[in-house]
């Protein structure tokens, strides 16, 4: 009888182990929804009248710098900075952002640049 409990005992502590180790393989780099959206959408330069950023939920985007100068981007979003690179540039340039309301500051990381945009 001892023997038949024992092995019953194993066996739910090996499938509880089969449990949290499937649970324990889900992806920690997946941002919340919430984040994933947070720049989607049309920004509008508050300091350069005409320009924008266009940030797509696919992690496309454009830069209109005004007068039909358009460039287009890739972006990482990774919550408080977004991380851009531009069409055929090696390398991306780093923003930390804060979205309060419809405004957006971004400040670059390596210039410490501060502009903020409005939603459009």
């Amino acid at each position: 009888m001892k023997k038949k409990a024992l092995t019953v005992i194993a066996l739910a502590l090996c499938a509880l182990l089969t449990v949290l180790c499937f649970a324990a393989c889900g992806s920690k780099t997946d941002a919340p929804a919430e984040t994933k959206a947070a720049l989607a959408g049309t920004w509008n330069a508050n300091e350069a009248e005409g320009c924008a950023y266009t940030f797509n939920e696919d992690g496309t985007g454009q830069w209109d710098a005004g007068e039909g100068m358009i460039m287009n981007f890739t972006y990482v979003d990774n919550g408080t900075s977004v991380e851009i690179t531009y069409e055929g540039s090696a390398t991306a340039q780093t923003w930390n952002y804060v979205i309060e309301g419809s405004t957006l500051t971004m400040t670059d990381t390596d210039t410490g640049t501060v502009l903020t945009y409005t939603q459009a």
